[in-house]
């Protein structure tokens, strides 16, 4: 869409690719936004439904994480293996473990911990299930070519809920969880209507064996520790200084929560870029060097292409940085004026900032784990979460007094030393690929389980 179709491919692309990559937190950021400025004059109902959205985001994420990243990898072996007929059953079987698990624990969050009268209990949890099927099923548009139906999809949830409240003159929270969730279930249904035409095959299971158990370990793990990542400092100040009761046992901390959204929300711009790159230059190098490792090249033009693949590589991290640095020194700048415009708690803005400068980092890392997982190297995948999750729960432990002034730090430390250490593995695991493709992450010589690191 990029290189043919001129500018309007370029801007096609773009949102495409953002709604792609940011679908589920794009969603979120118009319905908070939504529900902020309709709350100002409800303010009972106004904190149940931030409450619900704000712990029904998170927590769907950590839930779809793992499972999305398996239904990812069992999807593209099949398609590998031309065999689109499996997709299907493998998504439909990804689709209902997770909605399963988010009733679970919606359950356990809304029923108990937040003790929701049982209606809105049960709205709050299709929130969460229907936005972790969402999650799951993401990836997965990668494959469809309908480009203008992805975010039409969005779009299309978004009115719904919306027009839903606009035709209901004095709604209360039991009215509102009811037009998220229909919202939701519209946007659901459109990407399963998409995926189901592309891949209209029988919904089969996959077969038994289908992935090795320790790679599926490897996987899942990665997911979670990916997610936890972004939220585990959040989390942890929901019970810090400046946090509040909300719903029960559930807590906020609506100064930090509030900015840490919004200098999120500038990955956008990153993750698109992202996406384009990897699914056309590196993608191109990539099957490039795997074509020379499976034909009749020498060693000398395998090299070659090794070569020109970190080339591209280090291309793509110097435009990411590059990009995302401008966006987050944009954001640095305005943030005052952001967060005036937007009435929020002025507070918010060194959340805001400490976010967005984090966010560049955290962006490297995540285009360090995409390299890495086209050299099915997942277990350095987890290693490289790991030490964000260590590094943002010290940093978020040692400024816990510090007040909202070191709102963010947490996160922004963790982003730091995820992308060090992303950037080592990747160089070493470029610079050593082909002893890693014949030898070192050969399945037939270290079995399908993969190398760990």
């Amino acid at each position: 869409m990029a290189r043919d179709g001129g500018v309007g491919g370029i801007v096609g692309a773009a949102v495409y690719g953002a709604a792609i990559s940011a679908g589920p937190w794009l969603i979120t950021a118009a319905a908070v936004a939504a529900l902020g400025h309709w709350s100002m004059g409800h303010p009972g109902n106004g904190v149940v439904v931030q409450t619900v959205l704000v712990y029904a985001f998170s927590l769907s994420a950590v839930i779809a994480a793992p499972i999305g990243l398996v239904v990812t990898r069992l999807s593209a072996d099949r398609l590998f293996h031309r065999d689109p007929a499996g997709v299907p059953g493998i998504l439909l079987r990804g689709i209902a473990i997770g909605g399963v698990v988010a009733l679970l624990v919606g359950g356990v969050v809304f029923g108990w911990a937040g003790g929701l009268p049982l209606t809105q209990a049960l709205l709050a949890t299709l929130v969460l299930a229907w936005l972790a099927q969402v999650w799951i099923a993401s990836p997965l548009l990668t494959a469809i070519r309908r480009y203008a139906a992805v975010p039409f999809a969005y779009g299309g949830g978004i009115a719904v809920a919306a027009a839903a409240l606009a035709l209901m003159p004095a709604p209360g929270t039991t009215a509102v969880l009811a037009a998220v969730a229909a919202g939701i279930a519209v946007t659901l249904a459109g990407l399963m209507l998409m995926i189901r035409r592309h891949f209209p095959g029988e919904a089969i299971p996959p077969p038994p064996g289908a992935i090795a158990p320790a790679l599926a370990l490897r996987i899942a793990a990665a997911g979670i520790a990916g997610t936890l990542a972004i939220w585990i400092d959040k989390w942890m100040l929901w019970r810090g200084p400046d946090s509040v009761p909300m719903l029960g046992l559930l807590r906020l901390n609506p100064v930090n929560d509030v900015g840490s959204f919004l200098g999120l929300l500038t990955m956008v711009p990153g993750l698109t870029m992202l996406l384009v790159a990897a699914e056309t230059r590196f993608d191109r190098a990539f099957g490039d060097v795997i074509a020379r490792c499976t034909g009749t090249s020498t060693l000398a033009r395998i090299e070659d292409a090794r070569g020109e693949l970190g080339e591209v590589t280090l291309d793509l991290l110097r435009q990411l940085l590059l990009v995302q640095t401008l966006v987050a020194a944009v954001a640095w700048v305005f943030a005052a004026p952001i967060v005036d415009a937007l009435g929020l708690d002025p507070r918010a803005v060194f959340a805001f900032r400490n976010t967005a400068f984090g966010v560049v980092f955290h962006l490297v890392a995540i285009a360090a784990t995409v390299v890495l997982a086209y050299y099915d190297l997942f277990g350095r995948v987890l290693l490289i979460w790991i030490a964000f999750v260590v590094a943002s729960v010290a940093a978020t432990a040692a400024q816990w007094s510090a007040g909202y002034a070191a709102f963010g730090w947490g996160y922004m430390a963790g982003a730091v030393v995820a992308c060090a250490v992303g950037v080592a593995m990747v160089a070493e695991a470029t610079v050593n690929l082909t002893f890693l493709l014949f030898v070192g992450n050969n399945p037939a010589v270290i079995g399908r389980g993969g190398r760990w690191l």
